[in-house]
């Protein structure tokens, strides 16, 4: 079982959400605030003891999952940087309650289409800006995609008559070429699996978030297209990180309750990402 949150701290995050929320809708290129010893202390909240006074931020970069680094129990996405001038798509920043994250949503990318110049969210070229501008040479970057293409795109490819097996190594296969590309650049990719499968019935998809087929469905293919990039991040030496099954029995509906808006992942995880994060070596609190 997942803990609750202490009132205290889920209170913080609430609170702290907010006094971020309008410092960064004012000045949404701001690195440093009044607010960051509490964002310290937040930290050491989740963390369970105090961590040490250096802190590198992990820049994590996807679709709205990763807001879930963002250490809100909500989504908000905050315009950050144009991607293009003519016909601009914005990449937008996270709130980053918590100091050891700096997150960057580049619209409701697949991974399909993910490492793809020219695709409908310009999720390629919002990388590459990234990289250029807001990223140090050498770093790690977090990249979170593939749950969109969990519960519509390959649920739908499987309705329509595919084996999953195929479908989800297609997709796997295609997405590890986007960070073989940014390792190969010197910078150090890490792969966050798809973190849920939306405990709901196909009956009770909705306009905001669809998604397609049974529970039963969505995780088989959630479950084999995890272990299909696990096996090539390996391949790869690239790090990768899925809590998917971790949190709940892995062949049962998680709780509800563990999902601050029916579909993204509450704080009350954020625990347990930070020690598998840290169990990986990917998070290091000196």
């Amino acid at each position: 079982m997942i803990p609750e949150l202490p009132a205290a701290t889920l209170a913080e995050v609430v609170s702290l959400a907010d006094d971020l929320d309008a410092l960064l809708t004012r000045k949404p290129r701001t690195t440093s605030s009044p607010f960051d010893q509490r964002r310290r202390d937040l930290l050491a909240a989740h963390l369970g003891r105090s961590p040490g006074d250096t802190i590198e931020p992990l820049t994590c970069i996807g679709d709205s999952n990763t807001m879930f680094f963002a250490g809100a129990e909500r989504l908000r996405f905050i315009r950050y940087r144009r991607s293009a001038l003519w016909k601009p798509h914005w990449i937008n920043r996270g709130l980053d309650l918590l100091p050891c994250f700096r997150v960057f949503h580049v619209g409701p990318a697949t991974a399909w289409k993910a490492g793809d110049p020219g695709s409908s969210t310009r999720s390629r070229e919002k990388i590459e800006i990234l990289l250029k501008k807001d990223v140090k040479p050498g770093s790690k970057v977090l990249l979170s995609f593939g749950e969109i293409d969990c519960r519509i795109h390959m649920a739908k490819a499987v309705l329509a008559g595919k084996p999953v097996e195929d479908v989800v190594a297609k997709t796997a296969a295609k997405f590890i070429k986007l960070p073989q590309a940014i390792a190969a650049r010197g910078f150090k990719p890490v792969v966050w699996g798809p973190p849920q499968i939306i405990p709901k019935e196909e009956k009770l998809t909705s306009p905001t978030f669809p998604f397609i087929g049974p529970w039963s469905l969505r995780r088989d293919i959630t479950y084999a297209y995890i272990e299909q990039l696990r096996a090539h991040c390996s391949d790869s030496g690239i790090s990768f990180i899925a809590l998917s099954g971790l949190y709940h029995e892995p062949m049962e509906m998680a709780d509800r309750e563990l999902f601050h808006d029916g579909t993204h992942l509450s704080q009350r995880l954020m625990p347990l990402a930070l020690a598998e994060l840290e169990k990986a070596g990917v998070l290091t609190f000196k």
